[in-house]
C-alpha cells in the first residue's frame, strides 16, 4: 500500500514538473532577457510588459513580418520605426528592424512615448495595436472600456497582452 502511494506521489510530481517546465519555458519564454531588462529599464518600463508585447506580437520571432508589414519582435511598422529612428538620432535602416536589440529599443521607445501621451496601460496597449490616432478618436467618443472598442482585434489584443503581462509579472518573482 505504501508503495502505491509513493508511486502515485512520484507520478503527480513528475506531471507537475513537466507541466511547469512546458508552461514556464516553452509557452512563456524569457528570451533576450539581457536586452529586454536593460532597454526596458532605460525607458522606465516593466520587463513583464515588454515580454507580454513581444509574446503577443511575434511570439519571440525576430524575423516576423505581419501581413500589414509590421516587422520584428515587437512588430513595428516601418513608418513608425522611421519616425522613432529620427527621434533617437539614428539613420533609419529597414534591416535593423530584424536586429533584436534595435527592435526592442524602438518598441520600448514607442511604448514610453505612448505612456507619455495616454498614461494608462490599457490605452497604451490599445494604441500600440490600433494606432494613437484611432485611440484618440475612441477617447473623444467616450470609449473607455474594452467592450466598447470597435476593433475586435484590438479588444482581443488588449485581453491577450493583459493576460500575458500578469503571467510575466508572476514569473519575474522567481527569475
Amino acid at each position: 500500500m505504501k508503495r502505491k502511494i509513493y508511486i502515485s506521489f512520484l507520478v503527480v510530481c513528475v506531471i507537475f514538473f513537466v507541466t511547469f517546465v512546458v508552461f514556464e519555458f516553452v509557452l512563456f519564454p524569457t528570451k533576450f532577457k539581457k536586452q529586454v531588462t536593460e532597454i526596458s529599464s532605460e525607458y522606465g518600463l516593466e520587463p513583464a510588459l515588454v515580454y507580454a508585447i513581444i509574446k503577443a506580437e511575434s511570439s519571440f520571432k525576430p524575423d516576423a513580418v505581419s501581413q500589414a508589414g509590421a516587422v520584428g519582435l515587437m512588430q513595428l511598422l516601418p513608418s513608425t520605426a522611421k519616425w522613432i529612428a529620427e527621434e533617437v538620432g539614428d539613420e533609419f535602416d529597414y534591416n535593423q528592424l530584424f536586429v533584436v536589440e534595435k527592435n526592442i529599443e524602438y518598441g520600448c521607445f514607442y511604448l514610453d512615448y505612448l505612456f507619455d501621451k495616454f498614461g494608462d496601460i490599457n490605452i497604451v496597449v490599445c494604441a500600440y495595436n490600433a494606432g494613437e490616432t484611432k485611440v484618440r478618436d475612441w477617447i473623444l467618443d467616450g470609449v473607455l472600456f474594452k467592450e466598447k472598442i470597435d476593433y475586435e482585434e484590438t479588444r482581443e489584443y488588449l485581453r491577450k497582452v493583459k493576460r500575458f503581462y500578469e503571467i510575466y509579472k508572476n514569473k519575474e518573482k522567481y527569475l
